[in-house]
């Protein structure tokens, strides 16, 4: 018995008519009754709304609601929407579609970085096949360079690297009042950063030395996100090595995010999830199944890096910092799916195809721009383990997304997400985003 008539049986006894209209809900059959929805493709109206995922590459970009009602819309199935804030008077939901395109400078502005993007003819940008249909620069020597950090007269810049358009990202303001937005934002890394370091350390008596793997309380963030990202030297420290060795920091003055590039940084919510257990074994026995869409999903989920030596009882797991599922901030460090996906060339559907632990293999490393041979390079997402809370993931200088403690000494490359105002300089060059002419940046 469906929920509709379960109500219209009750309804005289417990009002439950009434909490119909206006309680939180997935969408059923005939659930939603006292509704009426509208379907909208690229200007045009439309019978029925359009499928998920189909050849022409729909997506969606926005909804209305009439009378205060809102639309909780899932990328990840378009049949789990929620409609909320409902009452007993009529409502009409209006749903709005179009191309891949369309959505990016529908949600970051028609004259933003991402837009230009979008609109970019490049063999090397290309959407993936997540729920929210990035668009990412693929291959060995993508043109993807870009200007960043650069002085007050526009000079002595820095090379990033673009990774590419992310879409339905969360900025949160910075004005106190934590207001939240979903749009579409280009993502960026630094090309070369000379120093290694450890993700996180800890006392002998705190998960025996080896550190926390939980993002938001690491060592490495909070240098990134304070004396890195405001030029200052202060009271953090850069850490090598268990049991908290200090090892000396850069000159943060010289090297940290200048001014003009401080104000192009976007404040994100990031997704610091991890693997369930379920998908563990999957993993660590290089299973297929856990290639770069399999871990992109992993990275949104709500599982931690503690969780599972908990349940264990594990030796190393005595640290008392609470497990987030997201966090906000600026500074951050690649996604394991970022390097996944980043491959390209004639191997990428086979390497897509395979767990990211079996890079190694079938050329898909040599054919990914973020592997670098010469280092390791540390990663965002924890790795749960049975015996240990201080695992991260990483990307191994053989070719292959790895995990070890956090208190091991790896390359950090810092990634940000720019402002949606942020725009592209034009440039009439024929390389433009080569090495030789980085894309340039205003704001």
């Amino acid at each position: 018995m469906n929920i509709k008539k379960i109500c219209i049986i009750m309804v005289l006894v417990f009002g439950c008519l009434f909490l119909f209209f206006v309680g939180e809900m997935s969408v059923t059959d005939d659930l939603y009754d006292g509704v009426e929805f509208a379907f909208y493709q690229s200007g045009k109206k439309l019978d029925t709304m359009p499928n998920q995922n189909n050849e022409e590459g729909v997506v969606f970009l926005r909804s209305d609601c009439t009378n205060g009602a809102l639309v909780e819309w899932n990328y990840e199935n378009w049949n789990n929407f929620k409609v909320i804030n409902l009452s007993d008077s009529k409502t009409t939901c209006s749903f709005y579609f179009g191309s891949k395109e369309e959505k990016i400078c529908n949600d970051s502005g028609l004259e933003s970085a991402a837009c230009y993007f979008a609109n970019k003819e490049d063999d090397d940008l290309i959407y993936d096949d997540t729920y929210d249909t990035n668009l990412r620069y693929i291959g060995l020597t993508p043109n993807n360079y870009v200007y960043f950090n650069c002085d007050e007269s526009r000079e002595n810049c820095e090379t990033w690297r673009i990774i590419g358009v992310m879409n339905n990202v969360t900025e949160v303001s910075e004005d106190g009042k934590n207001i939240e937005t979903l749009g579409s934002h280009l993502k960026i890394i630094r090309d070369k950063f000379e120093k290694s370091y450890s993700w996180d350390s800890s006392e002998r008596g705190v998960n025996n030395g080896y550190g926390v793997n939980e993002w938001s309380q690491a060592a490495i963030e909070k240098v990134l996100n304070d004396e890195y990202l405001n030029r200052r030297t202060g009271s953090n420290r850069c850490y090598k090595s268990s049991g908290i060795s200090i090892e000396t920091c850069p000159d943060w003055e010289t090297v940290g995010i200048k001014d003009d590039a401080r104000n192009m940084i976007a404040n994100i919510k990031w997704n610091i999830g991890t693997i369930d257990e379920g998908w563990l074994s999957n993993f660590f026995e290089n299973n297929e199944k856990f290639n770069a869409n399999v871990v992109y999903g992993s990275e949104r989920s709500s599982h931690n890096g503690k969780e599972l030596c908990e349940a264990k009882g594990g030796d190393y797991c005595n640290d008392v910092v609470v497990r987030n599922k997201t966090w906000i901030g600026k500074v951050g460090l690649m996604y394991p799916s970022d390097f996944g996906y980043a491959v390209g060339m004639d191997v990428r559907d086979v390497c897509l195809g395979k767990s990211i632990r079996l890079y190694y293999t079938d050329n898909c490393a040599t054919s990914d721009w973020l592997y670098d041979p010469s280092s390791n390079q540390w990663t965002i997402m924890p790795i749960p383990r049975p015996e240990n809370a201080s695992y991260v993931s990483y990307i191994h200088s053989s070719g292959f997304v790895s995990y070890n403690r956090t208190d091991y000494n790896y390359t950090i490359r810092p990634v940000v997400y720019l402002k949606s105002d942020v725009k592209i300089v034009d440039r009439d060059y024929s390389d433009y985003g080569s090495s030789n002419h980085p894309f340039e940046l205003e704001f």
